[in-house]
């Protein structure tokens, strides 16, 4: 693990992006229990009508289309929730809207997408997830990546956030989002098994 940090933080300092030498390695294999490609792809495909609700979709509809295509065990407590909502708070929306970008990192994880973290979600994302359509072969055909990609990208993203939490805490210009990489970041981290709740996943830098 030390061998990943510090090829992650030569890599971030290649590309301009300065992290102190003491921040911690990210768990180990024998600390995580990742998950496997049919909860990824089923979590993704879940995650496509529950983006909707920060697009201004009801929920009542959402939730139609999630029961009919045996998605909610995919679906998060707190996005059970928002779903049965009748009026949904701004934040609320901003942050279903936000999980696009969640969306992004789990595509990765089954090699639908690439993964720039300068850039926002690709603008066709949403044609490669099934919608309103049944997404059982979707699921069962997805193929993960190699686990070490995974860990790779945990790192990777723990990094970047801590950089882009300390340039907003610090008042410096950054590069990166904040909000497109702990995003991807909760997503890869729920992918290798950081934590299993995708509501607990932690965000601590």
């Amino acid at each position: 693990m030390e061998e990943l940090k510090s090829r992650t933080t030569d890599y971030l300092a290649s590309v301009g992006i300065e992290v102190p030498e003491h921040l911690p390695t990210i768990e180990g294999m024998d600390e995580v229990t990742p998950r496997n490609a049919k909860d990824v792809a089923g979590r993704l495909s879940a995650l496509a009508y529950v983006i909707g609700l920060g697009f201004g979709a009801k929920g009542s509809d959402l939730l139609e289309h999630l029961q009919q295509y045996d998605l909610m065990p995919y679906v998060s407590q707190r996005e059970k929730k928002l779903l049965r909502e009748e009026v949904l708070g701004n934040q609320d929306k901003v942050d279903m809207f936000w999980q696009t970008e969640c969306a992004q990192a789990l595509a990765w994880c089954i090699g639908l997408v690439e993964l720039d973290h300068f850039q926002h979600c690709d603008d066709d994302l949403a044609q490669k997830i099934p919608f309103k359509v049944d997404p059982s072969d979707f699921i069962q055909s997805a193929h993960l990546k190699p686990i070490t990609e995974i860990q790779s990208q945990s790192d990777l993203l723990y990094r970047m956030h801590w950089h882009a939490r300390n340039c907003r805490l610090t008042g410096r210009e950054c590069d990166l989002s904040e909000s497109i990489i702990s995003e991807r970041r909760k997503a890869i981290d729920w992918v290798y098994g950081v934590e299993e709740d995708w509501d607990e996943v932690p965000m601590d830098t």
